[in-house]
């Protein structure tokens, strides 16, 4: 199958998204139960059918350059769902990390997870660390799953933490500073430059940011497929950093004059 670690490399990017390539990319993966219902099947059967996009979509990302790839794979709301989905979605998770370490290894991804991790199962939790721990020297791109996760959730973690430090005296709330808040956000394991996404895709048609990352996506270029994520493969992400090389950018008063696609959005912005 075109999704397995051994298919055919992507053929490359056109010259134009090559240049302007997003160096992180976000993505939030739905539809997976409408595939299954479309088709008759058990929910279940979409999801595994997304652990296989999930791949294709990982390997073009590699082939591609992009630094960074954050999925959303199970939000803080998702615990809301039915406990047998909730409990299968646990299992093929560690299946998933369990089965695809020694590929990850050899394509050069690090795996990264940020999320409420006391939530999860402890074999899902050893086979985060274990993925972690085995993929931590890879440099090629940086695979960072969002498990148990919600934006806010962050936000009033990271909050907490400073209101800590002020009732400890350690700080004045006068002080605080926006870098301050982003150090204390799940994504401050990421490298400094590429923590906020420069591209959030979101599959399926939904056209709503589901409580993903809403510090980071401050000023991130959106892009909602129709696409249903089980059906979402390589000409779907191609076309996606195609539209995304033809966007201008413009940051407000943020200059990331250092960035290729801030560049490249230059230099075809006549404004």
């Amino acid at each position: 199958s075109s999704s397995s670690w051994d298919a055919a490399a992507p053929a490359p990017l056109s010259s134009r998204a090559s240049r302007a390539r997003p160096r992180h990319l976000a993505i939030i993966m739905d539809g997976n139960a409408r595939w299954a219902q479309e088709r008759s099947l058990p929910v279940n059967a979409g999801h595994e059918r997304g652990v296989d996009a999930l791949r294709t979509v990982t390997r073009c990302a590699a082939a591609w350059e992009v630094d960074a790839l954050t999925v959303y794979a199970f939000s803080h709301e998702n615990w809301k769902r039915e406990s047998g989905e909730v409990s299968y979605l646990m299992t093929l998770l560690q299946k998933t990390l369990v089965d695809e370490v020694d590929d990850l290894v050899k394509h050069g991804v690090r795996v990264s997870v940020m999320g409420d991790l006391g939530m999860v199962t402890k074999q899902l939790r050893e086979a985060v660390r274990n993925a972690e721990e085995k993929t931590k020297k890879n440099k090629k791109l940086l695979l960072n799953v969002a498990l148990s996760y919600g934006g806010r959730q962050d936000v009033l973690r990271a909050t907490r933490a400073l209101a800590n430090e002020c009732a400890a005296g350690l700080l004045d709330a006068e002080d605080i500073t926006e870098s301050m808040i982003a150090e204390r956000l799940s994504t401050r394991h990421l490298p400094s430059e590429c923590r906020e996404p420069d591209l959030l895709i979101r599959t399926s048609g939904e056209q709503r940011l589901s409580n993903f990352m809403l510090w980071e996506l401050a000023y991130t270029e959106l892009l909602f497929s129709s696409t249903l994520w089980p059906d979402f493969g390589e000409t779907n992400m191609r076309d996606a950093l195609e539209q995304y090389a033809a966007r201008k950018r413009r940051f407000g008063a943020r200059n990331d004059g250092n960035e290729e696609g801030a560049e490249e959005s230059d230099e075809h912005d006549t404004s």
